[in-house]
């Protein structure tokens, strides 16, 4: 089962990147949008792991979550990965207390490296909005995005709580199916 550990956004932010979809979408670029459902923050993909693990993870989890304390967030502009000039994946911005989030990952990745999974060599907090498949209205994508930005609302939130989940995918999408639900409480 593939499996990845992840921040739920709350609907606010939510409805706040579909605008920002729904702007972009205008300008008809070849590019894969992630569904309202499916937004979230990645703390760490695990991959495929076996079943027998879940409870081991989940309970190695609620440890950290017992280390950590909530913390704010804010969404920030537009941005691409690996750059403007050769964008692949577009995504929203995060800011605030960034370094609480990255005290979780980190927290996340000590517990976990007990078991075999591999500590993050770099970790970006970001919203996915879309993958790019193709150069198709590249120009007028970045333009509209530019645009977007100069106007971007930030919204506010706290994080409470992650989730480990699994991905099951499918030719209609990714489903995402939480195999539990962890409180920050440090």
């Amino acid at each position: 089962m593939r499996t990845f550990i992840s921040i739920p956004v709350p609907d606010t932010v939510k409805q706040h990147a579909d605008k920002i979809k729904n702007e972009l979408q205008l300008v008809a670029a070849d590019i894969k949008w992630v569904e309202y459902q499916n937004y979230h923050l990645t703390l760490k993909f695990l991959g495929d792991i076996n079943r027998s693990y879940i409870d081991d993870i989940l309970q190695r989890l609620t440890t950290v979550g017992e280390s950590c304390p909530p913390f704010q967030l804010s969404t920030k502009q537009i941005g691409y990965f690996p750059n403007s000039k050769r964008p692949r994946v577009i995504w929203m911005g995060l800011e605030g207390e960034v370094d609480k989030a990255g005290f979780l990952g980190e927290r996340v990745d000590a517990y976990l490296s007990q078991i075999g999974f591999e500590p993050e060599k770099q970790r970006g907090y970001h919203l996915t909005l879309g993958r790019i498949r193709s150069d198709l209205h590249q120009n007028e994508l970045l333009n509209k995005a530019y645009n977007i930005n100069k106007n971007m609302a930030m919204i506010d939130f706290t994080v409470q709580e992650f989730c480990f989940m699994e991905s099951q995918l499918s030719s209609s999408g990714p489903r995402y199916i939480p195999l539990g639900k962890i409180n920050l409480n440090g």
